[in-house]
Parts: C-alpha cells; structure tokens; sequence
C-alpha cells in the first residue's frame, strides 16, 4: 500500500513538472552573433589593420554589426526575453510540506506519526496564457529595440564616412591652393629683379602660411574622426584608420508623402506596438486576477498499527484536497486595472509623440537636403565658374603688372572659400539621406548603402 502511495506522489510531481513543454529559445545558430573577433580584452598589437583604403562604407557596416558594444548589449537583451517567454506561461511550482506529529494522533486504525502533502496552484483561466502573450510582447519589443539600435548604429557609420570623405576633399582643395600659390613664387621674383613687386614676395609667404596651417588644422580633424569610428567598431581609440572615403552619385526624387507613411515602420513604432499589446495583456490580467486561484493537492498520512485487533489496522489514509483563493478586496484590483489602463493611455501617447519626432525629422532633412541643392547648383554653376574664370583674369593681369597681388589673393581665397562650401553640401545630403533611411528604412542611393 505504501510503495502505491509513494508512486501516486511520484507520478503526480512528473505530471505537474511536465505539463507544459513548449519552448521559444532560439537555437545555437542564433547565438553565433556573441562570437566576437574583438574583445574588450584584446589590446591594439593583437588588431588587425582592416580599414584602409580598399575598406568599403559595406565592409565599415558589416565591421560594426559583429563587434558594436551597444548593438551586442541591446542582442543579449533580446535574448534574455525570449528564455523568459517559458517560465511566464508555465504553472506555479507544486509545493510539497512534511508534518512530523510531535504527539502522536491515536485514531481506530492506529497512531498517525507523519504526513507528507503535495499542493498545485491552478491560476484562473487564462491568466498563464495573458502572461506569456505578455512576455512574448516583451520580447518582440526587444527585438524592436535591437533593430532600431542596429539602424542608428549604421547611420552614425555612414555620417562619419562621409564626414572622411568630407575631410578628404578640404585637404585636396587646400593642397591645390597651396601649389597654386607656390607657382607665383617664380613671377614674384622675376619682378623682384627688375625692381618691382619686392613687398609681394613677403605678402605670398604670409598667405602659403595662412592656408599651410588651415591644411594642418584639416589634418588635426581627423584624430577624433577616428576616435569616433574606432569606439563605434569596437577598436581601440588609437586603432589606425587608413579609410579612403568615396561619394557616389545618387537620385534626387522622391515621394515625400510616402516617406512620410514609411516611418510608421520605424523600428521604434514596432516596439511601442508590442508594449502596447503587453500593456493590453496587462490589462485582461488584471481584471482576471479579480477571480479565484485554485489548488489541488494529496496527503498522505503514516499510520502504524494498533494494540487493537480492528479492521483495516494500520491503513495510511490517502486524502485529496481542493482550495481556492480569496480575493476579498476587489477594490486593490479595481485600482489595479485603472493603473493598467492609464498604462495602456500613456504608451499610445508615447508612440503618438515619437511618430511625430520622426516626422519632423523626416521634414527638416528633406529641407535640408533641398536647401542643399540649391547651394550646389548656385555654387557649381555660376560662383565658382566665374570666380575661377576672375581669378586667371587677376593672375593674368598681376604677371603683366597690370593688377595688384592684394586682388589675386583676395579673389583666391574666396574661391577657395566657395570650393569648401560645395564640398560640404554635398556631405550634408549625403548625410541627411543616411538619417532619411533610419527614419524610413527605405534606401535613397540607387545601389544601396554602399556609395561606390
């Protein structure tokens, strides 16, 4: 009889520990991602030189996907959600208590000495299923939250390559300008010796000076443009990065209402959906924790037999048992649904607020980019054409001694000046289409990512 009950007891905890077997852990292929060629303790000798000048923006990307440390931080949340989605939906642990009688219960079939009991919690219906749509939510949230972060990530790449490729052209228009000014050493010395032009030799070494330290300066910028990149690819601050940065052509049209629809599928509207969803999940749960939980459960009693000759003597009484909850104070969980709901209110303001930052966003970059057109086609066209065309006139004019150096220079440096702008907005619409396609998650450049 006691090897039955010990069975029933063992069958009963295999039941209750098996119940539920559905499992959302994602498989060892999913985690290769935590596989990192670089480590917080790798140190620079142990680093390949990666970035040079055959290293693409595509390389860059890829680069910042396997070894970012927020993008890997933001993954390994996602991944914990996701092994919590089981023990969210999964029963309450079975509770098993022994009772040892410190006086001995004398009953007709003999003294009861122990007693072992074995309780289940059964929630309300459907509270277990709300709970783990809730953690599923959570999850999906997570992941929302990793694809946003991912995009953000690719987009602070994409400014600071162009931000090189920027960097890059200031210094060859620099470079250009000094070479143009080295060549009027010889005419200014031609004119030295016939007796003229003696201040002006003085006057060209000031200017080669002036613009010789812009050039320095450019190339001092490049020293936290590689801090910045280094600390985004998960390498140390002084890693080299011999990157030679390269802007391709792109389209300029584009429907501006659907991308102003597009960015309904922004990553972070993903996420405050599904903590919508779990919000509304909070809420259900709360109105069913107004009800009743119920437990099950069996007890066992050891009895040893009597002095008395009596029918069923030493028998172990086997007891089941059934109980509930009582949720007495329905007003704990009245207020707990209104603080669910208000919940629910707050995340679809939350999601209305950050829909509408994206679109601002979407309409100062657009702004940008086309303010940016027109400076381009002002200065390509028709500032820089003619100030180039001055400039020889000057020069020309300076060689027969008809102008004065003064005027060469004056005009140099600002054709110099309108070199440097065209450069920078073409980087500023480089840049603000690099933000328009986190916003939209739509690709503006005819061949994608990589401008080449």
């Amino acid at each position: 009889m006691k090897t039955r009950i010990w069975l029933i007891i063992a069958l009963s905890l295999f039941v209750f520990a098996g119940c539920k077997t559905k499992s959302y852990v994602t498989d060892n292929s999913d985690l290769g991602f935590l596989d990192s060629p670089i480590s917080e303790n790798d140190n620079f000798d142990n680093i390949p030189k990666i970035i040079d000048e055959n290293t693409s923006l595509n390389d860059l990307l890829k680069y910042a996907a396997l070894n970012n440390a927020s993008l890997k931080s933001s993954f390994l949340k996602w991944q914990s959600e996701l092994f919590k989605i089981y023990p969210a939906g999964a029963l309450p642990d079975p509770v098993m208590s022994y009772t040892y009688y410190i006086q001995e219960v004398e009953t007709r079939v003999g003294p009861q000495k122990n007693a072992l009991s074995l309780m289940q919690k059964l929630p309300w219906f459907g509270k277990l299923d709300l709970k783990e749509a809730m953690q599923q939510n959570m999850a999906k949230s997570k992941k929302a939250e990793y694809d946003a972060v991912k995009n953000s990530l690719f987009n602070k790449v994409e400014q600071l390559y162009y931000d090189y490729w920027y960097l890059q052209q200031s210094l060859r228009i620099i470079e250009e300008n000094v070479k143009l000014l080295e060549s009027l050493e010889p005419i200014i010395r031609n004119r030295i010796k016939v007796g003229e032009g003696s201040k002006d030799l003085i006057k060209l070494q000031i200017e080669i000076g002036k613009v010789t330290d812009v050039r320095d300066n450019l190339k001092l910028r490049k020293v936290p443009l590689d801090a910045q990149l280094n600390q985004l690819l998960n390498r140390p601050a002084r890693a080299d990065v011999g990157l030679v940065a390269i802007l391709g052509k792109t389209k300029h049209e584009w429907n501006e209402e659907q991308l102003l629809n597009a960015v309904l599928n922004h990553p972070g509207i993903h996420k405050f959906n599904y903590l919508k969803s779990a919000a509304a999940n909070k809420v259900d749960l709360a109105n069913k924790n107004r009800y009743p939980d119920f437990m099950v459960g069996v007890k066992w009693v050891q009895t040893d037999r009597s002095f008395a000759n009596t029918p069923e003597n030493g028998k172990d009484p086997v007891m089941a048992t059934v109980g509930f909850s009582l949720p007495w104070d329905q007003r704990k969980y009245d207020e707990l649904e209104s603080a669910a709901k208000i919940d629910y209110r707050a995340i679809e303001w939350a999601k209305l607020e950050f829909k509408n930052s994206l679109q601002a966003k979407l309409k100062n970059a657009l702004y940008e980019i086309e303010d940016n057109l027109r400076v381009i086609k002002l200065y390509r066209d028709t500032l820089i054409p003619k100030t180039e065309e001055s400039l020889n006139i000057t020069l020309q004019a300076y060689r027969n001694a008809k102008d004065s150096f003064i005027g060469f220079v004056d005009i140099q440096r600002q054709l110099l000046n309108f070199q440097l702008i065209l450069e920078r907005s073409r980087r500023n619409i480089a840049k603000q289409k690099a933000l328009i396609e986190e916003l939209t998650g739509q690709k503006l450049f005819p061949e994608g990512k990589n401008h080449e």
